[in-house]
């Protein structure tokens, strides 16, 4: 009897992928939560066989009806859409509000096993109050609600998604050309080459591939589990990369990550600038360390847990940045 495996956003990035890759695996059938089953995007899932319902991360009781009889349960938020009606403080409230209702459901569910969160580091933990990048630390108030239910954190796995390639398409990161010069450039408060880059390629299809093999191959519950497809030891290697990979570039010389002052970021990119910008002061300031749990808690790499088949089918960097259109930068 195939297990049930809801999965919360589905027809959106994360969720969209993972759909994907559990719809192969014919020991799983789906249940997608979408706050609209009649859009495109519900229907085109329902006629691929995934049972669309309708629920809302503000409305908990909505989500414990999509939760009945799930064996797993897929479970991220988005920051990013109350960030464009508030400031990062309010969404990020909203956003840890919405992860404990994701949470406080999945913990009346009788049938649950396994509940994969889709998280990121706390980043004014563990730059020691030096930072706060909104967008990590209301999934990772999350986390600690979760650890405090210790029959939901016996079934829980915390997911660490980085960086998309398709990120490059956020007006802040997008690649600058400068005529006079012949080169692509990206404006980055943070030190060039002190800020790495942990690379998931293409999270359309590399976010299921992982959240799949979690599945099969679950660690120990609690654990946190890391998944790039490279990680680059700094921006100018990153960008390197996508001149050569893109095509867009006429030689290795072609590219050139400029550091600028935050204040001067933030005013050029009013409240989304500041909110990226601290994110690239963080890994700026942690280094090697960017992608790590607050101290006591277990890291795995999602490759430990995976196949050979499954790695074979992660979507590189290089490839990535070579699938993408680009014209509409440029």
């Amino acid at each position: 009897m195939s297990k049930l495996v809801v999965v919360v956003g589905a027809t959106g990035g994360q969720g969209g992928s993972v759909v994907s890759a559990v719809l192969k695996d014919k020991s799983f059938k789906i249940r997608g939560i979408t706050r609209n089953p009649d859009s495109e995007k519900a229907k085109s899932l329902t006629s691929k066989g995934v049972e669309m319902v309708r629920a809302d991360l503000n409305d908990p009781s909505s989500l414990v009806k999509a939760f009945e009889g799930a064996y797993a349960i897929f479970a991220v938020t988005d920051f990013f859409e109350p960030f464009g009606k508030m400031d990062g403080d309010k969404a990020a409230q909203v956003e840890y509000q919405q992860g404990v209702n994701l949470a406080s459901a999945a913990s009346k569910t009788a049938s649950l096993q396994h509940y994969l969160w889709s998280t990121l580091p706390y980043s004014n933990k563990l730059s020691q109050g030096k930072l706060t990048v909104y967008h990590l630390d209301g999934k990772a108030r999350v986390d600690e609600f979760i650890k405090q239910d210790k029959q939901l954190l016996s079934k829980t796995t915390f997911i660490f998604y980085t960086f998309f390639a398709s990120n490059l398409f956020y007006p802040m990161y997008s690649p600058i050309f400068i005529k006079s010069a012949n080169k692509y450039v990206l404006l980055n408060p943070g030190d060039p080459e002190k800020t790495p880059i942990a690379s998931l390629g293409d999270h359309r299809t590399n976010v299921g591939i992982f959240a799949h093999s979690i599945l099969i191959n679950p660690p120990k519950p609690g654990t946190y589990v890391k998944c790039s497809v490279e990680d680059f030891p700094s921006m100018n290697a990153y960008f390197a990369k996508w001149g050569s990979a893109s095509g867009w570039v006429a030689s290795s010389q072609s590219t050139t990550v400029l550091q600028i002052p935050l204040e001067q970021y933030k005013a050029l990119w009013p409240k989304w600038g500041d909110e990226l910008g601290v994110m690239m002061k963080f890994w700026e300031l942690m280094g090697e360390n960017s992608w790590i749990p607050l101290s006591g808690d277990a890291i795995v790499h999602g490759r430990e847990l995976m196949t050979e088949a499954a790695q074979k089918e992660l979507v590189t960097t290089a490839e990535a940045f070579k699938a993408i259109d680009w014209t509409p930068l440029f």
